[in-house]
């Protein structure tokens, strides 16, 4: 009964409050349910209903029930789906720009029925920080280097644009292979003021037992050719460098569907909708 009892003090705007703050993760099932008087098993009981179904979980009442979804309606979200490998929300916005409008929440109830949707694996709570981000494109690069399917991947972003500026496939994460990947970037887009890596080997020289200032590996020195500043992220400080790191799994969620890193790299850059900029200004 304490089911029947929860619902109650919902209504329909709280519980899509509830679904939005679970889907950001930033703040934890705990505060939610504070927040809304109601028990953190509830709140899980509630998002678990919105992934399973797509619908947002109402309270039951008298009334017209959802209509079936039409084989038009399939046949739309099937066809963009094809085009754009993204979430139903993201699905719903570019339907929108072309005049289509289709509720996210059906769009995800034929996604699964489909088999293309699948529940997201229990998201880590979000630290807090403020975000920070550049104004002008080449004013700071990020750099990182990531593992998929056994090879080592770099990749190089713009901080203002999100646009990837630089991105190789190698066997081995190295110095000169970051230099070869840097100069086919600056090439097609320029010179950047500032990057931003990590203080992984491939970037930078680190000082070890016997030798406290170690000379400039091949990446600091073309750094400096270029008249670049580098900035390496602090130690512990996951957000400082987290941009790229967020693009990398983003690129390899999108691989999957394109088997391809030309087609995915192009995708990310000229096609796909970034939900972190304002999808009316793409």
């Amino acid at each position: 009964m304490q089911d029947s009892a929860s619902m109650r003090k919902l209504n329909q705007r709280k519980i899509r409050w509830i679904i939005r703050e679970m889907e950001k993760g930033e703040r934890s099932v705990y505060r939610i349910a504070k927040l809304q008087n109601v028990t953190s098993r509830w709140v899980r009981e509630l998002y678990r209903r919105y992934t399973e179904t797509g619908e947002y979980p109402y309270p039951n009442k008298p009334g017209r029930k959802p209509s079936p979804i039409s084989d038009e309606e399939r046949r739309i979200v099937l066809e963009i789906r094809k085009q754009h490998p993204v979430c139903a929300v993201t699905l719903e916005k570019i339907l929108d720009r072309k005049g289509i409008h289709i509720s996210h929440n059906r769009i995800h109830r034929i996604l699964k029925e489909e088999g293309l949707s699948k529940n997201e694996p229990k998201k880590q709570r979000r630290r807090k920080w403020i975000r920070y981000e550049r104004k002008h494109s080449n004013s700071l690069w990020h750099s990182d280097w990531f593992e998929y399917q056994k090879k080592q991947v770099i990749m190089f972003e713009d901080d203002a644009s999100r646009l990837i500026t630089g991105f190789g496939v190698f066997s081995n994460a190295t110095a000169n292979n970051a230099v070869e990947t840097l100069d086919q970037a600056i090439q097609w887009y320029g010179v950047p003021k500032q990057l931003m890596t990590d203080h992984g080997t491939q970037f930078t020289s680190l000082p070890r037992e016997g030798c406290l200032n170690p000379e400039p590996n091949a990446f600091q020195k073309r750094l400096k050719e270029y008249g670049i500043k580098h900035v390496k992220a602090r130690v512990k400080h996951p957000q400082s460098n987290g941009k790229v790191e967020k693009a990398s799994d983003t690129i390899m969620k999108l691989y999957q569907h394109f088997e391809s890193w030309d087609l995915t790299v192009a995708y990310y850059n000229f096609e796909r909708p970034h939900m972190s900029l304002c999808i009316d200004n793409l």
